[in-house]
């Protein structure tokens, strides 16, 4: 005779049949804001004699041991009394979420007809119905919601805190006994009966955060529209965790919660973030300062046309940017379009954006179609001359033979035909347009299946920006800012600032659209004199901050105790280490506002300086000539090269002059794409150089050859020479010869001829190839011909 389960047993393992549960406690505030039993409006529990219609005793015994052995033993809590949660087919409630597993175990409630066979039912059935498969997913497992892989952030970043705050209520529960409280051990438990005192405590208790992962400073919550989209991310964690959205009356009675509490209690920012748009206008000074500032330098000249294509684009399809850094070779479209005006034909590159944001689950895919513009006045703002470079880098076209512009201008379309199609490698398919460079241990390699990082991208446009002089950041949305008030001149998304001549509507007269698009774009505000890093003073008056000062105390007052110790205790060196992180990311921060509130105060001081300096007669001369010739004396001579070719104008009506332009474009593009830099610069900024009137060569002087020398060719030339005759040279000839690394790695002079040996036993000792000699000295097999070499040949002697 089978036993039927205990329903009783408190020493079951499952506790997911019990959602909710109430302990005895004595903590006044888990009181409040515990259990608001009268917001459960829950019926009777339905009776135990209560039948279905056909089920004997037997039939039913053998349901509940099915129901059992599927979700364990069903134990009742003590809020059962007054809340049990219904079965299926029951009005629904107020909370209409306690017990996700009551509608589970309705489920599994079998009548006699399931046990009956029926030969009429089988005669029925066709033999070529597909057999009944098991899925192997568990419904309970949280399933692809189509949702961004950002938005999934956001989700789980309010179910860390969700818990957060339930292990808080938990540990204050712990310290008070004798009151009831929700069992705090159970987040998702508490999140199915959380009323709205419960919620406004979480809510209260985000706003208060000061410190996130691993200790860090939180930047907090200081606007009313954060605070929003936090509570969107909770809903949607509240539905993916109970199976159901939340109740929409306590959804109302939350959100006047809410702004109840930002605005009186915490007065949160209610004012819309800043959204000055970028225009083409804007562009030109960002991609100039990309193919000339040597402030910022990549690994490999791919990553700076990259940055070049990713601008133009970024400002012709105005995309998101995880759509654009998305983007493969399977979603390009190259082709060769008749000229419906005649002449030659046209080059048309057809860009499909698969990674646009999805409605519904369905992706609405947009094709952009961009045709080459002939006598275009400037190539830098040409998608073709980056892309084109690209692929043809790449080799990507499936004609072997398609090389080169030249190749391609050969082309012809046959009569009767529109276009002539210049298709793709299909094994090129997954390559990404941006895609991702690394370089370890000066290696570079590249890796075309693989995407550029989102923060790599983010960091590069915004540094640029600031390198171009912008006051606010630059990011991706402000091309999208820009693009949509071209495109959707209706109004009906208004901005802070009115880009329309509402004096000139008014009146009657004809808007003056130009000056208001010029006095309402981003490049109004761009100043290239405009600070990006601190002085040394600057960075020295953080020193005596309070908050800096205080944090140092207490790192050095334990240090103090520490060295009077004998033994060291675990516990307090754990406890200095994070000191020292506490001081030196209070030291960041604080420089960190202090850059930023130089540059939001710079246009008033420098202004007044300005105006000043005018009246007084006094003005500095313009220096952007000198500007530019210091830069392009800091340029290697390939990047030169790009940019001569990049900023020229059309000089001729003739096409097949027009045609070499854009081809010597591309091909520069083409070259510089396997240029090393070097890498990012290292150590501290080089200071400006002040240029006196005694530095310029006049135009009479003669030209001699240490005038033609740019201040880098005779760095080094004097490194080289060194490297030839010094009897213990201080400079690496391996890093000297290597032009992947930066200028200041090749002219490193170490303090000591040790230094240098004990720099090439930890760098170089593998590399079994001089970079200085080149193929005079071929490769070395064994590691003593190698050694042998470096100290016959270059006067490492300590090497051997």
């Amino acid at each position: 005779m089978r036993s039927r389960p205990h329903r009783h047993d408190s020493h079951s393992s499952d506790s997911e049949t019990s959602d909710v549960s109430f302990q005895m406690d004595s903590d006044p505030a888990a009181t409040n804001s515990a259990t608001d039993v009268s917001d459960l409006d829950a019926p009777p529990a339905p009776s135990r004699d209560a039948k279905p219609p056909g089920c004997g005793r037997r039939q039913r015994r053998r349901g509940r041991a099915c129901v059992t052995q599927l979700t364990g033993p069903i134990r009742p809590s003590a809020a059962s009394a007054t809340a049990q949660p219904r079965v299926s087919g029951s009005a629904t409630t107020k909370v209409g979420r306690i017990n996700k597993k009551s509608d589970q175990n309705a489920a599994f409630q079998l009548d006699e007809g399931d046990f009956s066979e029926s030969s009429e039912d089988e005669d029925s059935d066709s033999d070529s119905d597909p057999e009944v498969e098991t899925d192997h997913e568990s419904s309970d497992d949280e399933e692809d919601d189509g949702y961004a892989e950002s938005t999934k952030e956001q989700r789980e970043k309010l179910r860390g805190r969700w818990e957060r705050f339930c292990r808080r209520k938990r540990k204050k529960a712990r310290r008070a006994r004798g009151t009831v409280h929700l069992n705090w051990q159970h987040p998702v438990a508490v999140l199915r009966v959380a009323t709205r005192r419960i919620l406004t405590e979480f809510f209260r208790f985000c706003l208060r955060l000061s410190t996130g992962k691993d200790g860090r400073k939180l930047p907090g919550i200081g606007k009313l529209s954060s605070l929003g989209q936090d509570w969107k991310s909770f809903l949607r964690y509240y539905e993916a965790a109970t199976g159901s959205p939340l109740d929409e009356e306590l959804g109302r009675k939350m959100n006047k919660r809410l702004r109840k509490l930002a605005l009186t209690e915490f007065e949160l920012d209610t004012d819309e973030k800043e959204k000055t748009p970028m225009y083409i206008e804007d562009l030109v000074p960002l991609q100039e300062t990309v193919l000339r500032t040597q402030e910022k330098r990549f690994w490999l000249g791919l990553q700076r046309i990259q940055q070049c294509l990713y601008n133009v684009m970024a400002c012709f399809t105005v995309n998101r940017i995880d759509a654009m850094r998305n983007l493969q070779y399977k979603h390009l479209q190259c082709s060769m379009q008749r000229d419906p005006r005649g002449g030659p034909p046209l080059i048309l590159l057809e860009i499909t954006n698969k990674f646009a944001k999805k409605h519904m689950g369905v992706t609405q895919a947009n094709t952009f179609v961009i045709p080459e513009i002939l006598y275009d006045p400037s190539l830098m703002l040409s998608p073709h001359s980056f892309l084109l470079g690209i692929l043809l880098r790449n080799e990507a076209f499936r004609a072997p033979n398609l090389r080169s512009m030249e190749d391609l201008r050969r082309l012809f379309i046959g009569r009767g035909r529109q276009q002539l199609p210049l298709p793709l490698k299909p094994e090129m398919a997954d390559y990404y347009v941006f895609c991702r460079v690394e370089a370890k241990r000066g290696k570079v390699t590249v890796n075309p299946k693989l995407p550029i990082t989102k923060a790599t991208l983010t960091k590069q446009i915004r540094d640029f920006g600031e390198i171009a002089g912008f006051p606010w950041a630059v990011f991706t949305h402000r091309f999208r800012y820009g693009g949509g008030t071209i495109i959707n001149p209706s109004g009906k998304a208004l901005t802070a600032r009115i880009h329309v001549d509402m004096q000139a509507l008014m009146r009657g007269l004809e808007p003056d659209s130009e000056l208001m698009r010029a006095v309402t774009r981003m490049g109004r505000w761009m100043d290239p004199r405009r600070p990006r890093e601190l002085t040394d003073e600057q960075k020295a008056s953080v020193e005596d901050d309070p908050e800096l000062v205080k944090v140092i105390e207490k790192r050095d007052r334990l240090a103090l105790e520490l060295q009077s110790q004998s033994r060291k205790d675990e516990v307090q060196l754990a406890r200095l280490k994070r000191l020292k992180k506490a001081v030196t990311n209070t030291r960041q921060r604080l420089l960190y506002a202090l850059r930023s509130r130089i540059r939001r105060e710079f246009d008033d001081e420098q202004a007044v300086i300005d105006i000043e300096q005018q009246l007084a007669g006094t003005a500095v001369a313009d220096d952007e000539t000198k500007e530019m010739l210091q830069n392009k004396d800091r340029m290697p001579p390939e990047l030169v090269t790009l940019n001569e070719k990049l900023m020229t104008w059309p000089t001729s009506d003739s096409i097949e002059a027009e045609w070499r332009r854009r081809n010597e474009a591309v091909e520069a593009v083409r070259i510089y794409c396997d240029v090393l830099e070097g890498g990012p610069p290292r150590g501290r900024r080089p200071q400006a150089v002040n240029y006196v009137e005694e530095d310029v060569v006049m135009e009479d002087a003669p030209v001699t050859s240490a005038t033609a020398l740019s201040e880098r060719d005779r760095f080094f030339q004097a490194a080289e020479e060194h490297i030839r005759m010094a009897s213990e040279p201080l400079c690496c000839f391996q890093c000297f010869a290597d032009p992947g690394q930066a200028d200041s790695r090749r002219l490193k002079h170490y303090p000591y001829h040790r230094n240098l040996v004990r720099h090439f036993r930890d760098w170089h000792v593998d590399d079994r190839r001089c970079n200085f000699c080149g193929d005079q000295a071929g490769d070395f097999q064994l590691e003593m011909h190698w050694k042998a070499h470096v100290s016959n040949a270059h006067r490492l002697l300590k090497c051997r």
